[in-house]
């Protein structure tokens, strides 16, 4: 994850790399022109960058919540069959609760485990989800209030197991405090409460050369704003 400074300063630099590859445009524009008995005759087009304002969302990523299973597994069932789930079932919905609180223990040990062999989640690791994943599938399947109307078994366990290990980075990771998350489908599963909001305005300021002889008659080439 990127910290709050990468970003923001990513977004200026290519914003600075539209502008040079505005320039570059430019000269194109401007040879043509020079080859042209009446264009060049005309100024030459070139743009130049006003005021951009930019409103940035994003979240500190070392500030999310631990969630148990109990309750990200929950949440993410309820996401994936929206209103093909009725909780208002509330046997069934109990013996979901109660089936994803049993899962907790294997899924807590193998959170640990892996918390003393590594400090990164690669893709590698999603195998030691995967069962997790599958008995969540399973359950799901036994449960008179889920109609699969318009999600299959395949798109579940996708969906669960993805969540599964998005939840254990952030126990293994140790994700520090000042990195960020960024990317929109992250931020769209986070409580509104954790979204930060950056206004930015950013204005071009540019630079020329400009030639110079000194008293001891060496030429000098140095930068000044326009």
């Amino acid at each position: 994850m990127p910290t709050l400074n990468e970003y923001l300063g990513g977004i200026v630099s290519e914003i600075a790399s539209a502008r040079k590859m505005a320039d570059l445009q430019t000269i194109q524009i401007a040879r043509e022109y020079a080859k042209d008995e009446l264009l060049k005759n005309f100024s030459v087009p070139r743009m130049k960058i006003g005021t951009v304002d930019l409103t940035i969302p994003f979240a500190r990523a070392g500030s999310l919540p631990i969630l148990q299973l109990r309750d990200f597994a929950y949440d993410e069932i309820t996401k994936v069959f929206k209103t093909n789930y009725d909780p208002s079932d509330r046997e069934a919905d109990l013996q979901l609760k109660k089936s994803l609180i049993d899962l907790e223990s294997e899924y807590d040990e193998i959170i640990d485990t892996l918390s003393q062999e590594i400090k990164t989640v690669n893709p590698r690791y999603a195998k030691y989800f995967g069962n997790i994943a599958n008995r969540i599938v399973e359950i799901c399947e036994s449960l008179p209030n889920i109609y699969w109307k318009e999600t299959n078994i395949e798109t579940l366990r996708e969906s669960m197991l993805n969540r599964t290990i998005y939840e254990a980075k952030k126990i293994i990771e140790k994700t520090p405090d000042n990195d960020v998350i960024v990317e929109a489908s992250k931020l769209m599963e986070l409580d509104a409460k954790c979204l930060i909001y950056a206004k930015m305005s950013i204005s071009e300021s540019g630079m020329e050369w400009s030639r110079y002889e000194d008293i001891d008659g060496n030429i000098v080439e140095t930068l000044i704003p326009e």
